[in-house]
Parts: C-alpha cells; structure tokens; sequence
C-alpha cells in the first residue's frame, strides 16, 4: 500500500512500512540532512553515525534509518533544535517507567543472540531479549519488512524459522528498544516509544555485533556515500536500491556478498575495488585451510567471484578510494592504486565503502570487562573464559562484539553460551542438548580457523595515510579535519582524551564510532605511540544520545 508523506513542503509517496530513510532514497531524496557545516546523507544505516537526523512531524533528532514513517508524515531537515515550552515540560507529563526481571537478558537480536535465546529457553531458563531494530534478524538474518516473501534468500529464511522457535520458546521480546545506561547490580535502562523500561536479570548475554569502519578520504561525507551494510539493509529490509550504478570500494568478503545482492535487484556494479591482493597458487597454504576449515564457506566465496566474472562486474585489487566529488548527475569516485601509481574514476549514483567492522564492546567497555589489544587488526578484543564469560561475573560476550569473526561463529558462541548459562544457573540440560552444545563446540574451532585464515588471505593496510589529504574529516560529527589532528599531535597531544579535549574529535553524536579507529591508527603508525586498551576512547553513559524528557523520567524516578 502506498502512503504519502512531505519532505521540505514537496509531496511523495512510499511504500506502508518504509523507514523515513528508505523511502526517502527511493524517491531519489540523498541529502537529508546539513549538520552546520556540510550536507549529509544516510550512512550507516544503522542508527550508529546520526547522520540522518531530520525533524518529522515537528520532533528534532529523529534517526532517519530508524523510524518508520508514518502516514502523511511531514518531514524537514534537521534544524536548530526547539527550546520545550513550559506546558510540554515532562516534569508535568510523566509517563512513567516498567521493571521486569529475569534469569538470563540477552542484549542483542541478531544470528548470536537469536542462537543463545533458543538454547537456554530449550532448558527453561526464562530468558528476554531485546533489540534495536523494528525486526529481529540482525545483518546475517535481516527480515524483510517491504517486499515479496517469496523472493527471500536463504538467509531470511532460515532466519524466519529461528525467530519462530524463539518465539515458540515463549522469550520474552523487546524490539525497538535501546540500551542507554548500565548501573551497578546489572540494572539495565532502556527505552522504547520513549518509555523507560529497567531490566534486571541474573545473567546478560551481550550480542550486539558490529559496525562498518570508517575510511576517510576527500568527499567521503557525501549523501550518496554508505556503508555497504546501509545498502545491504535498504535492499533486504525494504526492497530499495541506493542506486542504479554503484561503486564498491572496501577490504574482505562481505562487500563481494552484497555485490552480488546488489546486482541481482538490478543495480549495475560499476567496479569493486579491493584493497588487499588478489589471491594466487602462492596463498596455496591459506587456501588449503580454508578449504580443510569449511568446504561450505569457501566454495560460497567462490561462487561469489563466478557470479561477478559470469557479470563483467571488474574487480580492482590493490585499489582503494581516493576520492568522492559530486557531479551533474551523483557521484564521481576515484580509486587509486595502493602504489600510487594508477587512478580510475567512476561516474555513478552511489558509493559503497566497506572496509571492515568495529566491534560494538563500548557496554562491554564501560562494564569493566578485560580488553586484550589486537596489533594485527589494531582493535580491542574481549577477553572470555572457556565458558564465554567475561572477567565480570554473570556477563556473558559473544559473537562480533567480542571479536570480528562472522555470522557463523556468532551462531555457534550463542548456541554455546545459551546452554553455559542454563548450566550455571542450576537448569537440567538433557543429553540431547549437551550433544548439540559438543558439535557446536566442535565446529566452531574449526570455524575460528577458517576465519583467522581468511583475513590471512584478505590482510591490508587499515588507512593509507601517507595518500590522506589534510583537509579531510576525520571526525564526520563535528568536521575535524586531518591538519587539525595532526597540529595538535605535533604539538604534543599525543593521547586520545587529550585530542578529544583540544580539538574536539571524538565528541560527537556517534561518541567516536567512526573516528575513535582512524585516531588510533594515527597515533599509532604516524606518531610511534604503543597502543592499549587504555589508548581508546573512554565509554560513557548515554551509550546513545538520548533526549531530555528521557533524562528527566529517570531523575523523577529516583
């Protein structure tokens, strides 16, 4: 069913269901947003990067990617935010708040969190979980909200039939909900449709995944600019391509994945560029464990690189982005060599850029659970005990949150820690159960092999800095660009609260997300500086923006 809705006192239609994002997109509408200093568009897609704040129906600091539009929704770009009049003052509009306990919150819907609901609900434990997102799934098992069902991959599918065992299980769940604060004795607060909720459980699994690294180059700010898995998500959740003529730009396999997606629709892939080198009979080592590890996944990137050749969608190895500059039409991205001999350019509507993922541990973080720093892929990786428990008691870390390793490690770690948790808590876990545990702990050794491996085969430089014009942002929230950074450092800033104090980087709605990494590898490769856990940006709580009245019904509740 189509509905309508304004945008900027102009008239369009959209599909019933759309997020204002993807039916903004769809009707050809990139740039939704000027933050004070340059004009924005969606990015991440997944409501991490607050670049698609816009007003609708005279609220201020709506997620774009995260609301779903309503009928005859009047939309603008963000502007200065309203001052709340002394009639609407929450103080006089109190809503109030739900507590609910339980054995075991699972933090997190996707593949991990789904796969650890089912296994400690099958021994009785009686489990909650709760999400960010309007439909459970996560990326791996993104649900469709618009489109043919009968069109859906593999993956939809067999999400479908998890969600439905969960459900059968009689799990408790919460969707739309976010996390903000996490206080002493596990309280957790969240909100959902602008109401408090506080949970209190005696385990927390956390589940929460992972999100696309930034990549800075000039013009990497650009509506028309995403991540690959905003562009997966538009395509999965709401049947909306980002554009007709795309350029992909990013490192590892997940980019050739959505390539493939993104070409079935309809798209028209200009080219793939791909920073690491192009695998030969040399890696013959890396290949044969991959192969050994999972004949599945490795003949599944195969078919991958088929289906791109049977399409004559080239792919560029050694080639990143170098630069993004708007034309008449969209887009002009140029990739260079990583030698810096060669440059390519491409007119199109769209450019993906998918240059790897950052683990979601800031809650983690803030909980004081122990992080080992990894020089290898130059990110903190949570430190767990043989039963997936964290340093703190009762905190339980699985899947991308801990450690970049996939969807399908993701599955097994919450299969496991699902019934580690039902152990502990004193439930009986019948042989049947205590098999199926043995098999995913069998599984996913060889798993962990195959990943470590694979990134082996797709090893790269994190950012080539030596190519990075000055005058790029480094911090998309509050436009610091490169000179900046590196005045400041030359000057002897030389630590991340230091910067953050002086320049401002880091600041931001995304609470440094997206340029927390680029910093790092700065200071590392530019500056000599011996990272640490301590070297990253410190979580604090909000763990997300959160408005006023929110903040004011947790202090009316004290």
């Amino acid at each position: 069913m189509k509905i309508q809705f304004q945008f900027e006192n102009k008239s369009y239609t959209a599909n019933s269901g759309e997020s204002v994002a993807s039916a903004l997109i769809s009707n050809k509408i990139f740039e939704i947003n000027n933050n004070g200093m340059s004009k924005r568009g969606v990015f991440c897609g997944m409501g991490v990067c607050h670049e698609c704040l816009v007003e609708v129906n005279g609220e201020n600091n709506v997620r774009a990617c995260m609301r779903k539009l309503d009928v005859n929704a009047v939309i603008f770009k963000q502007k200065q935010v309203k001052i709340t009049k002394f009639e609407n003052d929450p103080l006089y509009q109190k809503k109030g708040s739900d507590k609910y306990s339980s054995d075991l919150l699972i933090i997190g819907g996707g593949i991990g969190g789904l796969s650890a609901a089912l296994a400690a609900s099958n021994c009785g434990v009686n489990t909650v979980l709760i999400d960010d997102r309007e439909k459970l799934g996560g990326q791996f098992y993104k649900q469709p909200i618009i489109g043919d069902n009968a069109k859906c991959d593999d993956q939809v599918i067999f999400g479908k039939k998890l969600i439905n065992k969960v459900i059968k299980n009689g799990v408790s769940i919460f969707t739309n909900t976010s996390v903000f604060a996490i206080f002493e004795k596990k309280e957790i607060l969240a909100i959902k449709d602008n109401v408090l909720i506080t949970f209190i459980p005696k385990k927390i699994i956390f589940s929460t995944g992972a999100y696309e690294r930034g990549y800075p180059c000039k013009g990497w700010t650009l509506p028309g600019v995403m991540t690959t898995g905003a562009m997966q998500s538009l395509l999965k959740g709401y049947n909306v391509l980002a554009g007709k003529k795309i350029l992909m730009c990013g490192n590892g396999p997940f980019i050739l994945h959505v390539a493939k997606e993104l070409k079935k629709a309809g798209a028209k892939i200009v080219a793939i560029s791909e920073k690491s080198s192009k695998p030969t009979i040399l890696d013959y080592k890396i290949l044969f464990h991959l192969l050994l590890n999972s004949f599945k996944l490795f003949f599944r990137g195969i078919r991958y690189l088929f289906f791109l050749k049977f399409n004559r969608i080239p792919i560029f190895y050694r080639y990143e982005i170098s630069s993004i500059e708007e034309n008449a039409y969209g887009l002009t991205g140029t990739i260079i060599s990583t030698g810096g001999n060669d440059h390519k350019s491409f007119e199109v509507d769209c450019i993906c850029l998918g240059y790897g993922f950052n683990s979601s541990n800031n809650m983690l973080r803030y909980l004081n659970c122990k992080h080992d720093y990894n020089s290898e892929s130059n990110c903190l990786v949570t430190y767990r005990y043989d039963d997936l428990q964290t340093t703190v008691k009762d905190i339980y870390a699985i899947g991308d949150c801990v450690k970049i390793n996939g969807a399908q490690v993701a599955e097994l770690e919450g299969n496991i820690s699902g019934y580690n948790v039902a152990e502990s808590l004193g439930y009986e876990i019948i042989p049947e159960y205590l098999k199926e545990k043995e098999i995913c702990e069998s599984k996913l050794e060889k798993l962990k092999i195959f990943q470590n491996n694979l990134w082996k085969l797709y090893k790269s430089n994190n950012y080539n800095l030596a190519n990075l014009d000055k005058e790029v942002e480094i911090c998309r929230c509050e436009g610091i660009k490169y000179s900046t950074l590196e005045n400041a450092l030359e000057n002897g800033f030389t630590s991340m609260s230091e910067l953050k104090l002086k320049t401002r980087v880091g600041m931001g709605p995304c609470q440094g997300r997206y340029c927390g990494q680029i910093v790092i590898d700065i200071l590392k490769h530019n500056f000599g500086v011996q990272i640490n856990e301590s070297d990253f940006f410190t979580p604090r709580i909000p763990f997300m923006p959160l408005n006023i009245e929110n903040l004011m019904e947790l202090v009316r509740d004290e």
